[in-house]
């Protein structure tokens, strides 16, 4: 593989501008970030973040209704948007001739929304029947149950969904209010990914839309830090739950960590697709679930380390008994050698495959801009991988997993059961 060359500036304001040219290919994806997030509300607020990414759809200064809004789905484009912990993301795909009108309209949501008052009651009860909707799927629950286990009393363990009763309270002027204060152009990212046949144009046209925003500081995060000392399990009932679902996990490395190379290709070969040592031990050979996987959440501060699995629930201990077993037969002996270099083989696959999308290129550049990272090519991210030994995956799984970190969060028609705590030992 090649470098993918990039291009970026700074605009006088701060706002910041990625531009991706990629060959061979007709569309652009294009999106306008801001590194703003559920960890940046307060408990009175939360959910907010995502409330206005909802709201900001409703109308715009230059296109008023939703239906205005929605222009891009005519013109054949994909439009669309996302709410994470530290990133809001206003995005579509369109052909490469439409990159004005992709853009304008990213522009528009992210920094002109009309945020009216008659629009948010209605809002409200669409984002809380999406909340329902959460509470009734058990494996998306244990997953923020566990998030929850890890960082409670903090902003960073809040829900991106938010609570009930701030969004019952939140009126037009909060939205407001919270977008006056974040969406500033220090924290915007603006990226263009796909054909570009000329970037003069662009350039030009983010200069004049982004560009005579008035600068303004914002506001930092609350650091987390880690205390925990032991193990811990925690359980919730739904009575009418058909299987358990359990998340089990460790603390692991924040964003900018060298060790996160390393910990990638451990999570590849050890829980991710058929490959995987948790699929062909806890599905094929002991047939204790449909769905096992492994995932990783890094933060600026902080990380994490999962392993997600739906089980009978008469088989909860039997199956967390042999994924503790994996864990310890992996801090124990290691990986093998040959492990390391088929993830190797299939993580650079995958980066292929996934380098001939616009929309991925889009984001893999402008979330490192939005984090404010050193900017790592997919050329320069594949040879990192290739560099990763045996040894080194084994000294940060050793490092790692560990059963003072251990959690376990539970999703099941049981009570409380005590005996899952005593198998959290590595």
């Amino acid at each position: 593989m090649t470098a993918t060359p990039f291009e970026k500036t700074i605009l006088p304001n701060g706002t910041r501008l990625m531009l991706i040219p990629l060959p061979g290919v007709e569309s652009v994806a294009t999106s306008v970030m801001v590194g703003v997030g559920s960890r940046y509300e307060e408990k009175t607020t939360n959910g907010i973040s995502h409330f206005l990414e909802h709201m900001v759809f409703k109308g715009t200064q230059k296109y008023p209704t939703t239906d205005d809004v929605n222009f891009i789905e005519r013109l054949g484009g994909l439009q669309n948007a996302y709410t994470d912990i530290d990133i809001t993301c206003y995005h579509n795909k369109v052909l490469s001739e439409d990159w004005k009108s992709g853009l304008e309209i990213n522009k528009e949501l992210a920094l002109f929304p009309r945020l009216e008052q008659k629009h948010v009651d209605k809002e409200r009860d669409v984002i809380l029947e999406e909340m329902k909707r959460y509470e009734d799927e058990p494996a998306a629950k244990v997953g923020e149950m566990f998030h929850q286990m890890l960082y409670p009393a903090t902003k960073l363990g809040m829900r991106i969904i938010g609570e009930v009763k701030p969004l019952r309270a939140a009126s037009s002027s909060t939205l407001k209010a919270y977008h006056e204060k974040w969406y500033q152009p220090e924290r915007t990212v603006v990226v263009l990914a796909g054909k570009m046949d000329t970037i003069a144009p662009i350039k030009h046209q983010v200069d004049e839309w982004f560009g005579t925003i008035p600068a303004k500081t914002t506001g930092t995060i609350e650091k987390v830090a880690e205390k925990q000392v032991a193990p811990k399990v925690k359980i919730l009932t739904k009575p009418d739950a058909q299987q358990a679902h359990i998340t089990l996990g460790v603390r692991t490395i924040a964003r900018g960590s060298e060790e996160r190379f390393a910990w990638n290709i451990f999570n590849l070969l050890f829980g991710v697709s058929f490959t995987s040592r948790l699929f062909k031990e806890i599905r094929e050979k002991r047939g204790l679930c449909y769905a096992i996987r492994s995932s990783h959440d890094h933060y600026e501060d902080v990380g994490n380390w999962s392993i997600y699995a739906g089980v009978a629930t008469e088989k909860v201990s039997e199956a967390v008994g042999a994924i503790m077993g994996e864990l310890t037969k992996v801090v124990e002996s290691g990986v093998t050698e040959g492990e390391v270099a088929i993830a190797v083989k299939r993580m650079k696959t995958m980066v292929a495959f996934r380098a001939e999308d616009p929309e991925f290129m889009n984001e893999w550049y402008g979330r490192q801009e939005v984090y404010r990272q050193p900017i790592m090519t997919l050329a320069s991210y594949v040879k990192r991988i290739e560099s990763v030994t045996k040894q080194e995956i084994d000294r940060v799984v050793r490092k790692y997993i560990v059963p003072k970190t251990l959690n376990l969060a539970v999703v099941w028609k049981k009570s409380e059961d005590t005996r899952l705590l005593d198998l959290l030992r590595v």
